[in-house]
């Protein structure tokens, strides 16, 4: 038996340079999903301001604001749309990355 190692690569393995920028992907990855996490954080205080802020509006209106059943809805599809990334069910990451919606 010899020391030297066998210079055949094991494709199982991959080349030395893919899996070192894979593995830097993934690194990048949990530290946006780290951002998002805090922001996620701060979405869900705003979402129970907002629907405070609706019951308010509409017990002394008895109609509800369109503004901020509006930015609820729009505050929703970003919640939902940051679950997904952090998830890794999408890899699209969302608002600032992606459209207001």
């Amino acid at each position: 038996m010899s020391d030297t190692p066998d210079p055949t690569p094991d494709p199982a393995r991959g080349a030395p340079d893919a899996r070192a920028a894979e593995t830097r992907a993934v690194w990048a990855r949990g530290g946006w999903m780290l951002v998002l996490l805090i922001l996620f954080s701060i979405a869900q205080t705003l979402l129970v301001a907002t629907a405070v802020l609706q019951f308010g509006w509409m017990l002394f209106t008895r109609a509800k604001n369109p503004h901020i059943a509006d930015f609820g809805t729009r505050l929703g599809n970003w919640m939902a749309a940051t679950a997904r990334f952090q998830a890794v069910a999408s890899d699209e990451k969302p608002f600032p990355w992606t459209e207001w919606k």
